[in-house]
């Protein structure tokens, strides 16, 4: 499947599918990360999708993914321990890690990113550790987290790179400053595809 490398996010209301407990999206937690942060990405996520957000209990990160040469880990390979036993329970999950992890873009074999989704699949995995980037203060680093975790979910709903000013789906070309620049909303064509897509996927 193909996956696709980036960070940033925020989709509105979506209606009518739901997973566990009525659930769209599920969060899981990888390793210790800030309660508080997960619950800016939750609160987020409802508010973007309008419908509940379960939040997993953590487990550890996954040993296959550990980069030992730049001491982080390999997203795609998260995602692929994570997309292993696929519950329909939970038809959308992302993993939040506090971690730095990397995936490999271009001619950079181990690129640091903020986030990875899979094109039209099921999972995605967004880290924290770069949200600081620039000596921001947190406020700009939670709003930052919200923003990525929409967009991955918009890659997990089959969405590419848009172009339009301000949709949360731009390409931030490696640039986080692109990301407090967004609107924090797809634009129309965008959002009427992905909450489609996901609906599809919860049915």
């Amino acid at each position: 499947m193909i996956r696709f490398l980036i960070a940033l996010v925020l989709l509105l209301a979506c209606p009518g599918f739901a997973g566990a407990d009525g659930a769209s999206i599920s969060i899981q937690p990888l390793g210790t990360v800030d309660r508080h942060r997960i619950e800016v990405m939750k609160t987020g996520l409802e508010q973007a999708y309008g419908k509940k957000v379960l939040v997993l209990k953590p487990v550890p990160l996954p040993e296959s993914a550990w980069y030992a040469p730049r001491g982080r880990y390999r997203a795609e390979k998260i995602l692929d321990h994570l997309g292993r036993e696929p519950d329909p329970k939970q038809p959308v999950l992302i993993a939040i890690t506090a971690k730095d992890i990397s995936t490999t873009k271009g001619d950079r074999e181990d690129f640091g990113i903020y986030g990875l989704g899979e094109l039209d699949g099921r999972v995605c995995v967004v880290s924290t550790f770069r949200m600081g980037a620039g000596g921001v203060d947190e406020a700009t680093q939670l709003e930052r987290l919200r923003k990525i975790a929409i967009h991955e979910i918009g890659h997990v709903a089959g969405l590419l790179h848009c172009k339009a000013p301000g949709c949360v789906m731009q390409d931030i070309e490696a640039s986080i400053r692109k990301v407090d620049r967004e609107s924090g909303a797809m634009c129309p064509g965008c959002k009427e595809a992905a909450l489609n897509a996901i609906a599809a996927k919860a049915r």
